[in-house]
């Protein structure tokens, strides 16, 4: 086991054939990161941030009931009002899987504007759509699923292919359903006895009663559950026996994590381990090279082949192409293994990118139907692992094939970068909070390696005033956390994907780059403004970020201002 790495138990290996699965959790402030690696390949990578609503449940009120649509509008409390199509607002209803609205009554037998219920989000906000709701709300636990209006109602995962397991999961399940409730049980509950499932119903049957009591007390809208935070979700919904390593990099969560599974899984604390390196654990385990792998569209195969993934707003398209590979034998047995080759990485890729929606895979044409029916299966096969729902058509004589992949909030493109100014949206670029990550990353790791005393950091306008953050604060933090002193200057020269960092005395940096000082009168014109994360102007001058909080950033005028305050990286003034 590497020095960096602190186990909290005795950890058994896995057999040669087995792959190695890991989990590395990157824990911080600003942003929380899992990645799931397998045998040192990315497949999954997820993120954290304080707007994703996916399985918090809301007290709603009905804002619209839109006939046309056959849905309504319900304010939730958040940013936009929610989506409620009538196979979601029917309790109990068909959830719009057994033909679209067959069977259901009308949106406006059901509800009507004013009413107030329970919803819980299913589809977080993809671009310009709202988050998507229904109140048939179902509570995930470790092993089971609790619905919360089936009435007796009992499910196994269709990844459990053992018939007789499923009937043993079935009957144990029926036993332990409590009435008016309906079960679903989950795939890693094969092999698990009547024990732990009673302990998991135990536990949602609480979950439900405190949600209960809640409504009581709330007045619409209002958030009345909000679904585990991204490592504790990891830990219920990924971590099983599979898992060879779970890696933390925060002392706190280690620990947290630790305590829960003392209650829900003892026996895989041997698996979790604490890091303690001073590199960056995403650095240290190559995730962020592989992670600027999948911002690319065209990814290479094994063999010399590649495909290039296109994403639109309707759908994405994979296309194959031999590339480099002109295989040893006959065109036919080529194509074969290309195409052989694209399955696995298509399915790595979709995976990874969490992309969702509709696909079309265009392989590269095969005569025989028998190729064309070992790479369906391949493709198949390949989705086996994939825990998002995925339906896959037949592949048609011209190498098409049609899937569906589950969608429930932004995939990886939308959530690291933006569109691109220099392109006017036609491309992308890293978003502002991306590079800035990566510029923090930078000096932690200059400070770990060659103990820096001070720093200048030269990144484009909207880059430093994610570095610095609102009022300052985060540029403070990063200081005060990393022992040195940091001057952040803005660029109108840089890529906005790029940044500077040239290490140096804090008394020289001082000398050169920090020109004001508390009582200089200062000019900002329109042309200085930044674009406003922030409720006051904040503006670029000479370099220098420097807030005026009473003025708005609409302002179109000269402004002459009075500086109050000076930092290394950031100032703040008031209108003279």
């Amino acid at each position: 086991m590497p020095n960096d790495v602190e186990a909290s138990g005795v950890h058994q290996g896995s057999t040669i054939d087995k792959v190695k699965k890991q989990i590395i959790a990157n824990v911080d402030s600003r942003q929380t990161r899992v990645a799931i690696v397998e045998d040192g390949r990315l497949a999954e990578v997820m993120y954290e941030k304080e707007e994703n609503v996916v399985g918090n449940i809301y007290l709603c009120r009905v804002q619209d009931v839109v006939a046309g649509l056959d849905a309504a509008f319900v304010d939730c409390g958040i940013e936009k009002n929610v989506f409620l199509h009538v196979s979601d607002a029917v309790v109990n209803g068909s959830g719009g899987r057994k033909g679209r609205n067959r069977g259901l009554p009308p949106i406006s037998k059901v509800i009507h504007a004013g009413d107030e219920f329970l919803v819980q989000v299913t589809k977080g906000p993809l671009e310009s759509k709202g988050a998507r709701a229904t109140r048939n709300i179902s509570l995930p636990g470790r092993y089971l699923v609790l619905m919360t209006d089936s009435n007796g109602k009992v499910g196994v995962s269709k990844k459990i292919d053992d018939e007789g397991e499923r009937a043993r999961l079935r009957k144990i399940a029926g036993k332990v359903c409590p009435s008016g409730f309906g079960i679903i049980v989950r795939t890693r509950a094969q092999g698990a006895g009547r024990k732990e499932l009673d302990s998991d119903i135990q536990f949602l049957g609480k979950l439900w009663k405190s949600i209960q009591g809640k409504v009581k007390q709330a007045q619409a809208p209002a958030l009345i559950h909000q679904d585990l935070s991204l490592v504790f979700e990891v830990v219920r919904d990924v971590l099983s026996a599979e898992v060879d390593e779970f890696i933390i990099d925060d002392k706190v969560t280690y620990d947290q994590v630790l305590n829960l599974l003392d209650n829900v899984a003892p026996d895989l604390r041997g698996c979790v381990q604490l890091y303690r390196s001073a590199e960056p654990i995403f650095a240290h385990y190559d995730i962020e090279e592989q992670i600027d792998k999948a911002l690319r569209s065209k990814v290479w195969l094994p063999h010399g082949g590649f495909i290039n993934i296109d994403q639109t707003e309707a759908l994405t398209s994979i296309d194959v192409n031999t590339g480099k590979f002109t295989g040893t034998g006959s065109l036919e047995e080529t194509v074969l293994r290309t195409n052989l080759d694209a399955t696995e990485e298509i399915a790595r890729q979709l995976r990874l990118r969490d992309i969702g929606g509709i696909i079309v895979i265009d392989f590269i044409d095969m005569d025989k139907s028998r190729h064309r029916k070992r790479v369906s299966a391949a493709l198949r096969e390949a989705f086996a692992e994939d825990r998002m729902h995925t339906r896959i058509m037949h592949i048609t004589r011209l190498g098409l094939v049609e899937m569906t992949r589950k969608r429930t909030e932004e995939n990886l493109s939308q959530k690291l970068q933006t569109n691109c100014p220099c392109c006017r949206g036609s491309g992308k670029i890293l978003a502002a909070d991306t590079v800035a990550m990566r510029v923090i990353q930078q000096l932690r790791s200059l400070v770990a390696n060659d103990n820096i005393s001070g720093a200048l950091v030269i990144a484009d306008p909207i880059v430093s005033l994610a570095i610095v953050g609102p009022h300052g604060n985060s540029a403070t933090e990063l200081e005060e956390e990393l022992g040195i002193e940091m001057f952040v200057r803005a660029s109108e020269e840089i890529h906005p994907e790029h940044f500077e960092i040239k290490p140096s005395d804090p008394d020289q940096l001082r000398q050169e780059y920090q020109r004001y000082r508390v009582g200089d009168v200062i000019q900002i014109t329109p042309e200085q403004v930044l674009p406003p994360p922030q409720a006051g102007l904040v503006a670029n001058v000479n370099g220098y970020i420097i807030e005026v909080p009473e003025v708005s950033p609409q302002h179109e005028k000269p402004l002459e201002i009075r500086l109050v305050s000076v930092h290394n990286s950031y100032g703040r003034g008031t209108p003279r």
